[in-house]
């Protein structure tokens, strides 16, 4: 398996060459009216079956796509749409509600995203260079999934820019592999794999709406690499856990009970995933449940060699998946 990450093909895009449509034809085909309707609009964009009445200088001013189809001439006796020339779309109809949305009303916002949301702007906004939309989600994206491990420290997940929901991390690993947000693909493909087991991850992640995500052929192979690497590594990097070079301290007051105790940790980690490690122990800060089981003094000295091992956990993880080291990991923008 190679160690990089094909690029996705990148080509300019235009609309449909037969974007100044004969109204006929567009009646005919259309069954839908957007409620994107704009009473002073002067284009209609039509996807699907579905039309948008919008402004020409909204779309030119956010895309260089629209901007140079709109500076072509068209024939004066092109039939039109109540007085508006129509632009045929290949795309999804729901992917242009929500641009246009985000265009008109980007005030409006959530702060968190849906993925279906966040996936629009990113695909759409790369394809017809809107880069109002594609900024967005991209750094969205990277904020989430950062590449150092600073930020990866520092994140809270009540300030979450991405709306979360079950298959989330693989929707997003899919669209980040697709789109070439590639710093972020460690990343996701680590939080894939604390979520579920390989079994689930290879048949499919069942989101909230009983829908079904899978991945593509050569993630799942990164995937099954990786768990194993992971697995290997953390059991190595746990070490502290199975003898007595941390705890008990030296300075430990109560050695007997501090031992006991750290079998109780043992037991934390195994709980999670039927007697294996759960994965998250690579790079996840110091659980919760381990604070105050252990006296101060081992504690403080657990403390210190977890976050030396999940540090080194961090630097290799995208080797993990078979990837570039961190900073060869380059986005496609």
């Amino acid at each position: 398996m190679s160690t990089t990450l094909s690029s996705p093909t990148r080509q300019r895009i235009a609309p449909h060459p037969n974007s100044m449509s004969n109204a006929n034809a567009t009646k005919d085909a259309v069954s839908a009216r957007s409620e994107i309707w704009m009473p002073y609009g002067d284009i209609i964009l039509q996807a699907e079956s579905t039309q948008f009445r919008v402004n020409r200088d909204v779309l030119a001013r956010h895309s260089s796509i629209f901007r140079d189809l709109f500076s072509v001439p068209q024939p004066p006796n092109e039939a039109t749409v109540e007085s508006c020339h129509v632009v045929e779309l290949s795309d999804a109809a729901e992917d242009w509600a929500w641009v246009l949305e985000v265009l008109y009303d980007p005030f409006g916002q959530q702060a968190r995203l849906k993925f279906n949301v966040l996936a629009a702007m990113l695909r759409l906004g790369r394809k017809y260079e809107i880069s109002q939309a594609h900024d967005d989600a991209v750094s969205r994206i990277r904020y989430e999934f950062p590449s150092d491990f600073k930020a990866f420290n520092a994140l809270d997940a009540d300030m979450a820019r991405i709306e979360y929901r079950r298959g989330i991390y693989c929707d997003l690993l899919n669209l980040a592999y697709e789109c070439g947000i590639y710093s972020s693909i460690p990343l996701l493909a680590f939080c894939c794999l604390r979520e579920d087991n390989l079994e689930t991850i290879f048949t499919g992640v069942r989101r909230d709406d009983k829908s079904y995500t899978t991945l593509s052929d050569d993630l799942k192979l990164r995937m099954a690499l990786a768990f194993g690497r992971m697995a290997l590594f953390q059991h190595q990097s746990l070490f502290w856990l199975r003898d007595e070079t941390v705890i008990p301290h030296p300075s430990c007051q109560s050695p007997t009970r501090c031992t006991q105790q750290k079998n109780a940790m043992v037991r934390i980690v195994d709980q999670d995933h039927e007697g294996q490690f759960n994965l998250g122990y690579t790079i996840d800060q110091w659980d919760d449940r381990w604070t105050g089981i252990l006296c101060a003094v081992c504690e403080d000295a657990a403390t210190i060699i977890y976050d030396q091992e999940r540090a080194k956990g961090w630097e290799a993880l995208p080797s993990f998946f078979g990837l570039p080291e961190w900073k060869d990991l380059k986005d496609l923008d």
